[in-house]
Order: C-alpha cells, then sequence, then structure tokens
C-alpha cells in the first residue's frame, strides 16, 4: 500500500509541478472563492480527480477536498491535492500534496510531498518518519529564543484572531523566529523532521492535518490541541523537545 500511495503522490505532484510552470509562464487557471478567502483552483480539481483516478483499483473510499468530503467507511484515503493553494495560484513555490491512509479516524499512512524541492515527507505507523527515504526525527533543541514556530490562522478563525495576536506577541517576544508559510501540511512535516521546533494552528481540515500528526508522532514528537478538542478536528499544537513550553503559552493565552 505505501508504494502504491507514494507513487501516486509523485506523479500528482509532477502534474500539479507542470501545472505550475504553466502558471510561472502567464497561462491562465480559473480560481473560485469557496467561502470568504478560501480558494480553489481548476489545477486543485484537476489534480485531486487524476488521484482518485490512479487510486481506483484499490477499492477504497476517497475523502478529497474539492470533491468528495463524505467518510462513509472506517478505512478511506483522504487527499488534498494543493495544500497552500494562494501560494500556488500566487506563482509562491512553497505547496504540496497530502496523501492519508486512514483507520478508525487514526492515520496509518501519511504522505506529504513538495514537488517543486522534489521531498517526499512519509510516515507509518509504528515504523518511524522520512524524508526522501532518510530517517528523520524532530528538533531536540529546548531553547525558544533559538527556535522556530509556524504560526498560522485561516480566515474562518477570525473568531479568536485577538487571541493570536497575543500569541504571537508572547512568542516573539521569547526570541522565537515565527513562520506563517500558507501550508499547513508543509509546517508539520517540516516539524516532524526538526526544521522546526513547534507548530501552532487552528481551525483546520482533516485532509491539511491527518498526514503530518502522524508524521510528527513518528518522528518522536507531540501533538495535542486545547478548548476540550482533538488535534485531529483541526486545532493543533504540534511540537519536538519545546512542545511543552509551547504548549504553556497557548494554555496562558486562551485559558484567560
Amino acid at each position: 500500500m505505501k508504494d502504491i500511495l507514494i507513487d501516486v503522490a509523485k506523479k500528482a505532484g509532477n502534474l500539479l509541478k507542470i501545472r505550475f510552470n504553466e502558471l510561472i509562464e502567464g497561462k491562465y487557471i480559473e480560481v473560485n472563492e469557496k467561502t470568504k478567502n478560501d480558494f480553489v483552483t481548476e489545477i486543485d480539481i484537476e489534480v485531486e480527480e487524476f488521484i482518485k483516478s490512479e487510486l481506483e483499483n484499490l477499492k477504497i473510499p476517497i475523502v478529497g477536498e474539492e470533491t468528495e468530503k463524505t467518510i462513509t467507511s472506517d478505512t478511506y484515503i483522504i487527499v488534498d491535492p494543493i495544500d497552500g493553494t494562494r501560494n500556488f495560484m500566487r506563482k509562491n513555490p512553497h505547496f504540496a500534496v497530502n496523501i492519508g491512509l486512514i483507520e478508525k479516524g487514526e492515520p496509518i499512512i501519511g504522505i506529504t510531498y513538495d514537488p517543486i524541492k522534489d521531498e517526499l515527507f512519509f510516515a507509518e505507523r509504528g515504523k518511524g518518519v522520512y524524508l526522501n527515504g532518510v530517517t528523520r526525527k524532530v528538533s531536540v533543541n529546548d531553547d525558544l529564543s533559538k527556535s522556530i514556530i509556524a504560526l498560522g490562522l485561516p480566515y474562518r478563525g477570525i473568531s479568536i484572531l485577538n487571541n493570536m495576536m497575543e500569541l504571537y506577541k508572547k512568542i516573539y517576544l521569547t526570541g522565537s523566529a515565527i513562520r506563517h508559510t500558507g501550508s499547513a501540511a508543509l509546517d508539520l512535516a517540516y516539524v516532524a523532521v526538526g526544521r522546526y521546533d513547534a507548530m501552532v494552528e487552528f481551525f483546520l481540515s482533516p485532509w491539511d492535518i491527518l498526514p503530518g500528526i502522524l508524521m510528527v508522532r513518528e518522528g518522536g514528537g507531540k501533538v495535542g490541541s486545547i478548548n476540550n478538542k482533538r488535534p485531529e478536528e483541526g486545532w493543533v499544537i504540534a511540537g519536538g523537545t519545546l512542545y511543552e513550553k509551547v504548549y504553556n503559552i497557548v494554555c496562558e493565552v486562551f485559558e484567560k
């Protein structure tokens, strides 16, 4: 199964790279706004349909961001054809294909493929996390002043804007370098392999995060949440050695 999913992720990524290069060269693509500040391009749909066609012989239901969001089975494949659509449509080369195998709500296999950098992040439950076939681990840095932390908040999280601004301030004042990249999938993958020390992002969707949640755990990190939420519901705090410190800062802000 893992080889099939990896192969499809790479093929989908290659298609995505072709379309991105066409966009760079000036080709027009159709863009629609699903809800305020939540965009979908014709390429999102094309790539998701391609993945579905490649996997149809597996006879496993596919839950995709753009074409099918209904879960009808305990075992299914989750797909985000472009995590970082706004980056893609604005010719910013930071986006990824996200694919996960889910059983009873838990990710069993997680794949995040960045076609521009040709970086494939992969995890299988109980077998570790890999970047281009090489085993990796989460960061062991324990100093916030030397850390890199990813923060993000989609527009639908405007209700907690003030909390997030306070969180940004508190983390900034520790001396941490903050990143807001536009791709939660890559943020989690970067935490999993030690490039980032932690990430805090809310109001995400399952196809954004389930593969990455598995990767962080398989890399030896922790994943948690707040407000009586589960991280799988889209409220995610993830990290390596600095997880507890970051988690405590988040709790200070949101439990006032």
